[in-house]
């Protein structure tokens, strides 16, 4: 039995460091989107009389600033339909990656964000929560449930209501905390 404690301890300090998965996204990905939220929230606000009919989705990007524990941003993917007929917000936030201070993405982040909300006359107002898992500097596994406030309205760019843009704020709690700040942008 006392052999076996050595080879048992070593497995438990391999154990405690996690490597992180390699992100999705890329550098030039990251510009692009901020290229994007950038021109989609100087487009104009759509007029109630305009505002499109049934459910529409919208595909796009969620993008935040990150602070706390970890330092740099956030870029997922974003998919919210805006039931316009039952003044509802429901989508998702996937493939969510890590970018450091220096604008390199840094890690993928397990994990996705479920959308929940209402609209009102072309208003936004939703929330994003779920649980995110990655690795810390040092290579310890974390796991932090996110809580995020998605505030926005629709904005013609094409077509009357065909694109959305809004700000995201909110934070994770759990093995690191985090503060986010930043935006919310789509287009069907």
């Amino acid at each position: 039995m006392k052999r076996c404690l050595p080879a048992l301890a070593a497995c438990l300090v391999v154990a405690g460091c996690a490597a992180p998965n390699p992100p999705t996204i890329t550098s030039r990905d990251n510009a692009n989107a901020l290229t994007e939220a950038t021109r989609i929230s100087r487009l104009p606000q759509t007029q109630i009389s305009d505002l499109p009919t049934g459910s529409v989705t919208y595909n796009g990007k969620v993008g935040a600033n990150v602070g706390g524990d970890l330092q740099g941003s956030m870029l997922g993917d974003m998919s919210m339909n805006v039931g316009f007929n039952t003044n509802t917000v429901r989508g998702s936030v996937t493939n969510l990656n890590l970018i450091n201070q220096a604008g390199r993405p840094d890690q993928a982040l397990g994990g996705n964000l479920a959308i929940n909300g209402f609209e009102d006359r072309g208003n936004l107002s939703a929330g994003a929560g779920g649980t995110i898992t990655g690795v810390a500097p040092g290579g310890s596994a974390f796991s932090s449930d996110v809580n995020l406030n998605l505030q926005g309205n629709l904005r013609d760019d094409r077509h009357r209501g065909d694109a959305v843009f809004g700000t995201v704020a909110g934070q994770a709690l759990g093995d690191v905390n985090l503060g986010f700040d930043g935006v919310f942008f789509g287009k069907r």
